[in-house]
């Protein structure tokens, strides 16, 4: 791993950890194994690297889910729901992963929401797009009853989010607690199995 790789290692880490605000760069610097000053030869500044992190972490959650909806090609709409509700649940159950997530959406610094809802929302808008249309394809196929395609979403989203969200407590049962939403979501819309 090269210097560069390190910083942004150490950065995921701690922006994850301590979050914007308790970010020091100097701290990253003992973690690369550098002095402070040296780190300006990689980064232009806190501020900069907070953004490469975030555009870093839209890219690596673009990339599971497209690599999910290539290897679905053909399968039926359903199963290729289910693959991204398998593929978004387990990308979020890295730790480090989730918890840069839920300082970036939920508590993200006044200054970068406005960066951070446009990155992640490009990426959030095409994951959307092929979700809804999955729904689409599944009622034109009669494999769920037609209805409202924003109601189904509406509903499937809370889902996902509520599944996300476990991923955030304790619980030794949490993978269960998943498992069974998504049965009772399923039986909610008429999606057999």
């Amino acid at each position: 791993m090269n210097t560069k790789e390190k910083i942004m290692q150490s950065a995921r880490t701690r922006f994850a950890r301590e979050g914007y605000e308790g970010l020091s760069l100097a701290a990253v610097a003992e973690d690369v194994g550098i002095r402070k000053p040296s780190l300006y030869a990689h980064i232009d500044g806190k501020e900069q690297l907070f953004k490469q992190v975030v555009t870093d972490m839209a890219n690596r959650y673009e990339e599971v889910w497209q690599t999910t909806c290539d290897d679905t090609v053909g399968r039926p709409p359903l199963e290729r729901i289910e693959s991204i509700v398998n593929t978004l649940t387990s990308f979020f159950s890295d730790h480090e992963t989730w918890m840069l997530t839920k300082r970036m959406l939920l508590v993200p610094p006044p200054e970068f929401r406005e960066y951070i809802e446009e990155v992640i929302g490009t990426v959030e808008t095409k994951l959307k797009r092929f979700e809804k249309e999955q729904f689409r394809l599944a009622m034109e196929r009669g494999d769920l009853p037609v209805q409202s395609l924003d109601e189904l979403y509406a509903a499937y989203y809370c889902f996902l989010d509520g599944a996300l969200l476990s991923l955030f407590t304790f619980e030794e049962d949490r993978e269960m607690r998943q498992q069974a939403a998504f049965r009772i979501f399923k039986k909610g819309v008429g999606w057999d199995e």
